[in-house]
């Protein structure tokens, strides 16, 4: 029987004891867990909203509310629960990345190769013309001229000669180089099949779920009459 306040049973009589659970589960847990991390933690249902606030509700069953009336013991469970959470919550995820039972093989392997080359090439040309030319203009005698007067140039006028050449050479150098890396990142995660090991991950992570909500259960103490 109720001294001071009510029991938190009558408050279940009262109004349900699905309604009294949900005060102590009015918290948003994307507050505090990204989707991902939140799918992780709860795809095993090692942990579960709604078995901790029926574990709350069972264990402060007999206990006076701390509070005048129902609506202020609403209010203080709201916003107690949401202060223990933000700190649990991390605990939890956490503790479960540590002992995720389908993911017991998780490693990263780099491998990097560099690949240098280079070619060189040279080549020559060379180019050589060379010509000559000679013009006699003769002034032809009355008498009769022989070959070999026009050849020595016996009466000749006016004689041009040329002479010309050219030498010409081009070297073309030809030099190049590459650099190559090729660079291989493996990674593996998941399960490597040792069903054994997964068991006692998953005992293990349930261990410490179950110590966690114990502490979260006791932290809501101050929410009831102290009993001395």
């Amino acid at each position: 029987m109720a001294t001071y306040t009510v029991e938190l049973r009558k408050l279940c009589d009262l109004y349900g004891r699905e309604e009294i659970e949900n005060w102590f589960k009015d918290y948003n847990i994307s507050n505090y867990l990204t989707p991902s991390q939140i799918e992780q933690i709860e795809k095993f249902g090692v942990w579960s909203k709604d078995r901790l606030a029926e574990k709350i509700v069972d264990h402060y069953y007999m206990r006076e509310i701390g509070f005048e009336t129902p609506a202020l013991f609403k209010h203080y469970a709201k916003v107690t629960m949401q202060e223990i959470m933000e700190r649990q919550f991390p605990k939890i995820y956490s503790n479960f990345l540590e002992y995720d039972p389908l993911s017991n093989v998780d490693f990263t392997e780099t491998y990097t190769r560099e690949i240098a080359g280079s070619s060189e090439g040279k080549s020559n040309s060379t180019s050589q013309n060379n010509a000559s030319g000679l013009n006699i203009n003769n002034d032809t005698p009355q008498t009769r001229i022989t070959k070999q007067d026009l050849n020595t140039g016996a009466y000749a006028s006016q004689v041009n000669q040329s002479d010309t050449s050219s030498n010409i050479q081009d070297e073309t150098n030809a030099e190049s180089s590459s650099n190559t890396i090729e660079k291989f990142t493996r990674h593996e995660e998941g399960d490597n099949g040792v069903i054994i090991t997964n068991q006692r991950l998953v005992k293990e992570f349930r261990e410490i779920i179950v110590a966690i909500d114990e502490e979260i259960i006791n932290e809501l103490s101050k929410l009831f009459m102290g009993i001395y």
